[in-house]
């Protein structure tokens, strides 16, 4: 893809050279189907899922079944992605194991698949247990016993419990390598099931996955398992098909809000992904309960978007000056001398933000609000910063650019975003974030890291600096060795995030998903070391698997 110099018409009489990216276009122009929600198959499936959570709650609170059972059942439930309608039953079931199994001991009689499962289950609610569970399956050198070597399923399971690891937890740094090493040499040689989940894990770790893109897998899987209980699986498959029936509602009416601000004609600079911004909300925010926030994440992702492109690919230093400063007053003055496109976009800006001030002062989350405006001027003002490095050609000290880029990544202020309508996010919640808590700082940390180590080369061919390239000048090292770096980096960011949703937490475990969420939707669309939101193509199945295929059922 070419850089990147060239001109747009603007309302100056000199023509004015432009730092433009050749984008690729949008691929979903001609694939999103009109949609009207069917209101009597919608009520039809509602009643069947009524009861079906009846049936599966019963079964889920039932007596009588060992430790094992009970967690496998749950971790069913999850994987499923209907988890959203037993929130409260597997708190409190996880809560009573946890205050019970205390004792290690009491764990000799479970296998290494059993162990690993309740260790990752209770890590991922925020239970501290100790990796004193695996005590069992070491060896007198403090390695993993060669005898496990054969027990795939088993090693699955602590593959996946390796990925809720946090600093210090070194039994776990060994069992990555021990799992990936013996999943990799038998993958092969499985029955093709468990082959397709090996395969998958190792490419994707379950942890790591976006929420809603693994249940959609794991419904396939779980039906190909002859034991699977048919009402829970039941229940997954009218569930996903209930959700998708109310994306795709208002998936269509994000398309029809970004035809409406004529973001084409109005801003031709800028990449055209309404839909792959939708696809980012649904990917953070999937529950029911969080129509209103998904949509408000959506709409603000494509405004960063947008902003983002005018201070990468379009203004000049002296434009973006003016917008700046514009910005720090956010009342939309002094931009007479801007471009057509430019005013066009602040403007969009502000008409959507004065609307969202006006909702949110009725609902009296003002607090809210203004928390969210800041975080556009701190945006707006890092991302002046880099852009006179990029139009000066001046590289920056690693430092200084993963600090700045920590914010410009979009990643603080999209989290404003997402709880502007979630109503757990209360006064005390936006305060926390005002205080740059270790997981706001791993977060954001996480979205720059993994979005550069995927946009290098696009950013790379237009002239633009990147992190890596950062990385590679203060240690003179090889672009490939600073990619290895960098892996290392984003996996301590997330050990870091493990680590700090661990109770207790300083918010609700809704808010702390919603973090987590973004991370997981970056490691899916930057992971392959290509940038998958500029080049859509790279999480077209993903998109199609959540928002426009609907699922037989």
């Amino acid at each position: 893809m070419a850089s990147a110099q060239a001109s747009l018409p603007s309302n100056n009489r000199q023509e004015t050279v432009r730092p433009l990216a050749d984008f690729p276009e949008n691929i979903w122009a001609d694939h999103i189907a009109p949609f009207t929600l069917d209101k009597q198959e919608y009520e039809m499936c509602e009643r069947e899922i009524q009861i079906l959570k009846a049936e599966v709650a019963s079964m889920l609170l039932a007596t009588g079944k060992t430790m094992t059972e009970r967690f496998d059942f749950i971790d069913k439930i999850e994987r499923l992605g209907v988890s959203h309608h037993f929130d409260i039953e597997i708190e409190n079931q996880l809560q009573e194991f946890f205050k019970v199994y205390t004792n290690f001991g009491e764990y000799s009689a479970y296998d290494l698949s059993s162990a690993a499962l309740q260790f990752r289950l209770f890590r991922q609610h925020g239970f501290n247990i100790s990796c004193g569970i695996f005590d069992q399956f070491i060896d007198a050198k403090g390695m993993f016993k060669e005898s496990l070597c054969n027990d795939t399923k088993g090693l699955l399971s602590l593959y996946e419990a390796s990925h809720v690891r946090t600093h210090g937890d070194e039994i776990l740094e060994e069992a990555l390598a021990f799992t990936s090493t013996h999943l990799t040499s038998g993958g092969p040689h499985l029955d093709s099931t468990l082959a397709k989940q090996v395969k998958h894990a190792l490419e994707q770790p379950l942890h790591k996955g976006i929420p809603r893109y693994e249940a959609w897998r794991y419904i396939s899987i779980y039906e190909e398992d002859e034991s699977h209980n048919k009402v829970l699986l039941r229940l997954a498959k009218l569930d996903y098909h209930l959700l998708q029936m109310s994306y795709k509602e208002d998936l269509c009416e994000i398309t029809r809000w970004g035809k409406g601000l004529e973001s084409v004609s109005k801003f031709p600079y800028a990449r055209d992904r309404f839909v792959e911004c939708y696809f980012w909300a649904v990917g953070t925010l999937y529950e029911p309960q969080h129509s209103l926030a998904r949509m408000t994440f959506a709409k603000v992702a494509a405004l960063i978007t947008m902003i983002d492109d005018i201070y990468d690919a379009y203004g000049t230093l002296d434009e973006l000056q003016i917008l700046t400063d514009s910005a720090e007053r956010w009342d939309g003055s002094g931009v007479d001398q801007l471009s057509d496109y430019i005013r066009a976009s602040y403007a969009t800006l502000q008409k959507f933000n004065k609307e969202v001030g006006e909702d949110l002062a009725k609902k009296q989350r003002t607090y809210a609000f203004n928390k969210y405006i800041e975080d556009w001027k701190q945006y707006m003002r890092t991302n002046l910063t880099q852009s006179r490095w990029f139009l000066t050609k001046e590289l920056p000290s690693f430092a200084d650019y993963i600090s700045n880029g920590a914010i410009t990544i979009g990643a603080y202020l999209i989290a404003s975003a997402g709880f502007l309508d979630m109503d757990s996010a209360s006064e005390d919640v936006i305060n926390w974030m005002s205080t740059n808590p270790k997981l706001m700082v791993a977060y954001s940390t996480h979205s720059r890291l993994i979005n550069d180590y995927g946009g290098h080369k696009f950013d790379k061919e237009r002239g633009s600096s990147t992190a890596l390239e950062c990385f590679m000048k203060d240690h003179n090292i090889s672009e490939e060795e600073a990619a290895k770096k960098f892996r290392e980096m984003i996996e301590n960011t997330w050990k870091v995030m493990n680590e700090e949703c661990l109770r207790p937490t300083p918010i609700p475990r809704d808010g702390l998903k919603m973090l987590l969420n973004v991370a997981r939707v970056g490691e899916t669309v930057y992971k392959h070391r290509i940038d998958g939101f500029t080049e859509p193509h790279v999480i077209k199945d993903h998109i199609r698997a959540m928002l426009v295929d609907f699922m037989s059922i």
